[in-house]
């Protein structure tokens, strides 16, 4: 406000005479500094956040309708179809569709590929609008930089064809899908933000090409979906969304912080083998130790505890930090002039992302019965603020 103050009352008067050099300094050291104690955030000592009932959210995986696109009557809707999987070959991809992307507005296709030590390649096309079709029927993408198919209820075909690279790839269910459930916060019609996810886990079979050399690769994946009413900021401050791979089972939590302190949001999915156990919204979940990013100035945990108990069943997944690896400026990749951008960054805003690799502890207990889990895995946080 101030800066756009400033601004109109020159204009107005036609003159900055009145106004000394050292008076200008002045008004300019006082709007910077005010401009940056806007986009300040202080570093957290601890987070915690629990549930005093159980939340069930059901066990179910998502119906056509869920798959599909969805057909919003909002003024700036989005949805992506997100993917990702790590290859044995070493390396790890992350495929997303957009129709329209939460940053551009615009469709779009993202395919990066990350080989052992983390280096990235990363792809981006954007498409307009007649270019993209996504089915309301049913997952069902086509576009000219790729296609998501379903072959059954447990089969997908996915191809990314972004010029120097071209990822065909067969996705095949091995942890089923999950599309919580309740009316207790999560995707009930009345709010603006919902997720589903379509495989938990996939056994990946395909082909990698670059230039003229086509590898064949397999992995193990996961493919998720979201979608939306509004602009992610105005519906969520941050969420931290993690995955757990630790023999026959898979984990999926997250922590949703709402801009409505009336919406609770903390998603535990278990599977053992093709088994949902578990699938609820009450976790306790803790994060502790942040870390402040030295150029993005955003805050991100180092150590995560996930503790459910209801029933037979008990779980707790000690999670801590081992390698941040990878940092984005989401202004930066957003369709905002450069000086709109520093406007926001200082003002508003400096909307992050952080992926993290780590190293887990943990148990499931399940009527008496003990298994103790170990491994690596990973964790991201997204923040708007």
């Amino acid at each position: 406000m101030v800066f756009v103050m400033f601004f109109h009352s020159a204009k107005r008067t036609g003159s900055l005479r009145g106004i000394t050099r050292a008076g200008i300094g002045a008004l300019t050291v006082l709007l910077l500094l005010f401009l940056g104690a806007c986009a300040h955030l202080d570093k957290p000592e601890k987070i915690v956040n629990s549930s005093e009932f159980m939340l069930d959210w059901g066990k179910s995986p998502p119906d056509a309708f869920d798959r599909a696109r969805h057909t919003l009557n909002a003024k700036k809707p989005f949805e992506w179809w997100y993917f990702d999987g790590h290859l044995d070959s070493g390396e790890t991809f992350v495929g997303v569709f957009f129709n329209p992307s939460f940053t551009t507005n615009k469709p779009g296709v993202a395919f990066s590929l990350y080989d052992a030590s983390w280096e990235k390649e990363t792809f981006l096309i954007s498409l307009r609008d007649e270019e993209m079709f996504s089915s309301t029927d049913d997952v069902h993408i086509e576009c000219p930089a790729g296609y998501v198919h379903m072959v059954d209820e447990t089969t997908y075909d996915v191809m990314w064809d972004m010029g120097e690279i071209k990822a065909e790839f067969t996705l095949t269910t091995e942890a089923p899908g999950w599309r919580p459930r309740g009316d207790d916060g999560v995707n009930e019609d009345h709010l603006d933000f919902f997720w589903a996810v379509h495989q938990a886990r996939n056994r990946i079979e395909g082909t990698l090409t670059r230039g003229e050399v086509t590898t064949r690769v397999t992995g193990i994946g996961y493919f998720d979906h979201n979608w939306g009413k509004k602009p992610l900021h105005e519906i969520t401050k941050n969420w931290i969304w993690g995955r757990i791979l630790a023999g026959e089972y898979t984990i999926i939590y997250a922590d949703v912080h709402y801009i409505d302190p009336s919406i609770t949001s903390r998603p535990l999915y278990i599977a053992r083998g093709d088994e949902v156990i578990v699938g609820v919204g009450s976790p306790t979940v803790t994060q502790w130790d942040f870390v402040t990013h030295p150029i993005l100035k955003r805050h991100y945990p180092r150590n995560i505890l996930i503790e459910y108990s209801h029933g037979d069943i008990e779980a707790t997944f000690a999670i801590t930090f081992k390698e941040l690896v990878e940092e984005v400026d989401l202004l930066g990749v957003s369709s905002l002039h450069p000086f709109a951008q520093w406007i926001a960054r200082t003002f508003f805003a400096r909307p992050t992302y952080f992926r993290v690799i780590a190293d887990f502890e943990g148990t499931i207990t399940e009527s008496g019965v003990k298994d103790n889990l170990s491994g690596e895995c990973l964790y991201e946080i997204m923040g708007f603020e």
